[in-house]
């Protein structure tokens, strides 16, 4: 069948306004991404069992059994992968815990400073300007001091479903800290044996390891993530101008994999894909399947010289087309096994893909294409 040329018609410069539309659209859904447990923080737990399982049975249980468990189930090599949402009390009070070790910190620094200036008053008697300084140490003791007993009383009341201590000697900060940190231990371990207890009670094992991931570090992954997303684009930028020595061609190829990967998240807040390691590498991914179709068609359309800029716009595009659609079976082929098998980390992969290779084939040849066919178009018309 001979399809038309959709690059001949005068008005092809208004398929960009498709992509532009998409990216608008996903921009609505951006902020309904839930973040995973590898990211907002977590319970892992190894599994090592024999026993024949059904992971959606085992995943429906732990939630139900353990609240807001969030649970993602999947089978690994010699028994189970668990992972389940961190205990909101639980991480509540570790934001307490370190803000009362700070405060404590500030203290033993104001205690240490009030102790100097009173050697030093005591050198000097009737020195009125470290009688100040001496005050306002003493007052900032006193002030940190009470702050953390306030911290404290937060930490043990958000804690009132776990067996921890409760009292505490409000003027000592020494003795303080000591409980918040016995009480977040205590609470942290009973957690743990709570959770082990319920597992027991859903599958048969022989062993197990349990191993926390902090906010903190789901928070360092994040960033990490922003800053390699971020330097690829300028080493993308960078690549492309060395290429062809233009602006515009760098600025199609960046637009192109920034507006797939908006597209891609919008994608994900709307079928409910959390955002976690597992979907950051298929975002990562994605940049470089845009980049291929980004070089591919600009190399054709600028480089080439053989018929004229909308020919070989076109056969880049069918080529192209063919690439994305190859693609787009492999992942589809993946995300219905790891549906049906219930491999998480494999379905968050390729649903995150599959959305992105949907949008860059919009992205690519309705937006970048007619912008740089536009250009060259233009160069060609100034030389004649």
């Amino acid at each position: 069948m001979n399809i038309p040329n959709i690059y001949n018609s005068k008005r092809y410069k208004y398929y960009a306004t498709i992509p532009i539309i998409l990216l608008v659209i996903s921009l609505f859904f951006v902020h309904s991404i839930q973040l995973d447990s590898s990211l907002k923080g977590g319970i892992s737990i190894q599994l090592q069992t024999n026993a024949s399982v059904d992971v959606r049975n085992v995943t429906a249980l732990v939630n139900a059994h353990i609240p807001a468990a969030e649970a993602s189930v999947s089978k690994s090599p010699g028994g189970l992968s668990i992972v389940i949402a961190e205990n909101a009390s639980i991480a509540t009070a570790l934001n307490y815990l370190l803000e009362i070790e700070n405060q404590y910190s500030n203290y033993t620094n104001l205690q240490a400073l009030a102790a100097t200036y009173q050697n030093q008053l005591t050198a000097q008697p009737g020195n009125s300007t470290l009688s100040a300084l001496l005050n306002n140490a003493q007052s900032n003791e006193t002030r940190t001091t009470l702050a953390m007993s306030g911290l404290l009383g937060s930490e043990l009341s958000g804690l009132n479903g776990f067996s921890v201590p409760h009292t505490y000697n409000s003027s000592d900060p020494s003795n303080m800290s000591k409980v918040a940190k016995n009480a977040y231990n205590l609470a942290v371990a009973q957690y743990k044996d709570s959770v082990i207890s319920v597992l027991h009670g859903i599958v048969p094992f022989s062993t197990y390891s349990y191993n926390d991931v902090t906010p903190t570090l789901g928070k360092f992954f994040l960033k990490q993530m922003e800053d390699i997303i971020i330097v690829s684009f300028i080493l993308i930028g960078i690549a492309v101008f060395f290429i062809f020595r233009s602006v515009v061609p760098s600025f199609a190829a960046i637009f192109g994999a920034a507006n797939d990967i908006v597209i891609a998240l919008g994608g994900m807040g709307l079928f409910g894909i959390p955002l976690g390691i597992a979907s950051i590498g298929g975002l990562l991914m994605l940049i470089g399947y845009s980049i291929d179709t980004e070089l591919l068609s600009s190399i054709r359309i600028l480089k080439r010289g053989e018929d004229t800029p909308q020919d070989r716009a076109f056969g880049a595009m069918k080529t192209g087309t063919t690439m994305t659609l190859a693609a787009i079976i492999t992942f589809s082929i993946l995300l219905v096994m790891s549906y049906e098998t219930f491999i998480p980390t494999y379905f968050e992969i390729s649903g995150v893909v599959l959305i992105g290779l949907v949008a860059d084939l919009a992205t690519t040849w309705l937006g970048n294409v007619p912008l740089i066919l536009w250009y060259k178009l233009r160069k060609v018309n100034k030389v004649g």
